[in-house]
């Protein structure tokens, strides 16, 4: 059985405050749990607490839960990939643990500049555990541009705006084997981070205003995947 201050430091986890304290995270479910490998330090269920539902944050409890520490990845672990993504300021946790998954799924790196704090359960739970595995480091926006000003990696901006080449499998640049880094922002507000790029942009039909961030990134990064690994 759980004890109550094992109980009061579960619970705690549910804010950021309380997992950048504790530098552990609640984990929910039994893929997640696998994903995270050794870093889980507790497993739990129902039989060891009869405040378990209220513990976890899902509104059908899983069947099983932990606690693992928080991974740690370094900047050298993302620019080691030749797919950078630069989240700007996504605060829709959903879309950030789904952008993980596919990050990892057509092997790219991760840069959060203000984004939904990675040990978010939904964004735990929509990476499918990615975010143990996938490298991802968080950065302000002022370390960011600072950093992209110096970097010789090509920048690109997905944004749907005049001007901006038509992302396809034409795209001999985008497609190439160099490293690249492709800037995301919300669909609500767009990119942020006052940083020059080449602008693209994935036709659709003008009735849609705008795709979903997860799903135009699934398209860039496919595009890009599927041409460096040809068989």
């Amino acid at each position: 059985m759980l004890s109550q201050r094992q109980e009061k430091l579960i619970k705690s986890l549910h804010t950021e405050k309380g997992r950048k304290k504790a530098k552990l995270w609640l984990v929910e479910g039994t893929k997640c749990l696998e994903s995270a490998g050794p870093a889980v330090q507790l497993r739990f269920g129902p039989e060891d607490s009869r405040h378990f539902s209220y513990l976890t944050t899902t509104d059908t409890p899983p069947t099983i839960a932990g606690l693992a520490i928080a991974p740690q990845f370094q900047l050298s672990d993302v620019t080691a990939k030749k797919t950078i993504l630069v989240l700007d300021h996504l605060q829709d946790p959903g879309n950030v643990g789904t952008i993980i998954r596919l990050a990892k799924a057509f092997n790219a790196g991760i840069i959060l500049c203000e984004c939904a704090d990675p040990g978010n359960t939904k964004v735990i739970r929509s990476s499918a555990g990615s975010v143990f595995t996938t490298p991802w480091i968080i950065m302000s926006s002022q370390m960011v541009s600072e950093w992209l000003a110096k970097t010789d990696f090509i920048i690109y901006r997905l944004e749907n705006k005049k001007g901006a080449q038509e992302l396809n499998v034409k795209s001999s640049k985008f497609l190439s084997t160099d490293q690249i880094i492709i800037i995301v922002g919300s669909e609500g507000q767009g990119i942020k981070l006052k940083v020059s790029g080449q602008a693209i942009a994935i036709r659709h039909e003008p009735s849609v205003d705008s795709l979903n961030v997860a799903a135009a990134v699934a398209i860039a990064l496919f595009l890009r995947y599927q041409n460096n690994n040809k068989l």
